[in-house]
């Protein structure tokens, strides 16, 4: 005999509140290939969800990510694009642009992403390789629902800087969910770091490579101690202990960077850099570190590298910024005045210019500056007659008002240098 169940009132009218809450979250779909964005659609349907944007490239899920939130992220991994899914989720979970709260899960055909993933700085909250079929896709998705919902209180707590609680919610957690000790002890970590009781937290992560001594965010956590109670030495070492358990784990790249550059060690500093870049190629905001360390150190090679790297990951971007045109180009004739092959550099300038001219057209001060910048490269290379051509074409605009005016001093300065007074 079949049992018949029948939902009471209030059964109903819980399933109906469930059903208008799950319609109200905001869902983003990231995936380069049609046929895969048309399914994950479709799963993400079939359970209520009606609220789906989807992107198709890395560059335009950041600009998204940034501009609004997001309740689940659903993202591939290889985007086939300058950015990837892993850049995505550093980025939202650095800016803050996605809270604790989102679901982020990450989806893949690179199997090796299995081997690198629980030493990621940055997880997901969990992935899938493809192929897979959807009975999957909804386990792994009911999961991490469910340990979203443990986690909830902690989130409310981060939300409102409330780390006390956020620590003795962790506690209780870890009690009752010994499966979950890790993130209960990443938690207390962080509750502790927060509320500045740096020699505490120290110990605390000290207790836990105890009894798991490659842990590479508990090293990590050590190293942010030991700076902040000025042992930089000691962080380095546990900075370089942290990447050699762990060469994905980006920040602590960064954090090495601080540390040498605050002892003076731009060499070092400099290392860390190329390093992190050669595990995270496209990460703009380290080629740009990359690069103003190396022109500190006037290595302008690498300089131009840096450079390079930042121009390219930036274009059309909401990154893309006229300084950074500038500073290339400076690189550049640099690089000439040291006898670099002019002729290769030359080119690479000719071509840098045109686009900050076009990037910039509608910029009076953009336009002043990419002239003085030109005139410049042109007198290193001992071209005073193209600097001269330079010069007048730079005259007409500002007459024109579309270029910035000089002063009486800058003007006289510029005309003496080309031979005109």
């Amino acid at each position: 005999m079949t049992d018949v169940i029948t939902l009471g009132v209030d059964n109903k009218n819980d399933i109906h509140q469930e059903f208008i809450d799950i319609s109200k979250k905001r869902v983003l779909i990231i995936e380069d290939i049609g046929e895969m964005r048309l399914m994950l659609k479709s799963l993400m349907t079939s359970l209520g969800y009606s609220n789906i944007d989807v992107e198709s490239s890395g560059k335009s899920a950041i600009k998204r990510i940034l501009e609004k939130h997001y309740d689940v992220v659903l993202s591939d991994y290889n985007l086939g694009g300058s950015i990837d899914g892993q850049q995505i989720l550093e980025t939202s979970r650095k800016n803050h642009s996605q809270d604790h709260s989102t679901i982020f899960i990450m989806i893949t055909a690179d199997t090796a992403y299995e081997s690198v993933v629980s030493v990621l700085e940055y997880q997901p909250d969990s992935y899938l390789v493809k192929p897979f079929p959807p009975a999957a896709f909804f386990r792994r998705f009911e999961r991490v629902q469910k340990q979203k919902k443990i986690f909830e209180s902690i989130n409310n707590a981060r939300k409102k800087n409330d780390f006390e609680k956020m620590e003795a919610q962790a506690k209780a957690i870890m009690t009752q969910h010994p499966n979950l000790a890790s993130q209960c002890l990443k938690i207390i970590g962080e509750s502790l770091y927060a509320r500045g009781r740096y020699k505490d937290a120290k110990s605390h992560y000290m207790l836990i490579i105890q009894k798991n001594k490659n842990l590479a965010w508990a090293h990590f956590g050590i190293a942010l101690c030991e700076l902040k109670l000025g042992a930089v030495v000691a962080a380095i070492k546990k900075l370089e202990h942290t990447i050699t358990l762990s060469r994905h784990f980006l920040s602590a790249y960064d954090l090495l960077a601080d540390a040498q550059k605050s002892l003076d060690n731009l060499e070092a500093a400099q290392a860390a850099m190329i390093s992190v870049l050669e595990v995270s190629p496209r990460s703009f905001e380290r080629a740009l570190r990359l690069a103003q360390i190396s022109t500190q150190l006037e290595d302008w090679s690498t300089a131009e590298n840096g450079y390079s790297r930042l121009l390219r990951l930036t274009r059309d971007t909401s990154h893309e910024q006229v300084e950074y045109y500038y500073d290339y180009l400076k690189c550049l004739t640099n690089m000439m005045a040291v006898g670099s092959d002019n002729s290769k550099l030359a080119d690479k300038f000719k071509r840098t210019l045109i686009r900050l001219r076009s990037f910039g057209k509608t910029n009076p001060s953009a336009l002043s500056n990419s002239f003085r910048i030109e005139i410049q490269q042109y007198l290193t290379r001992d071209h005073l007659g193209e600097a001269v051509k330079s010069w007048k074409q730079w005259n007409r605009l500002i007459k024109s008002g579309q270029a910035s005016p000089l002063s009486d001093a800058q003007k006289h300065t510029l005309k003496k240098r080309l031979g005109l007074l």
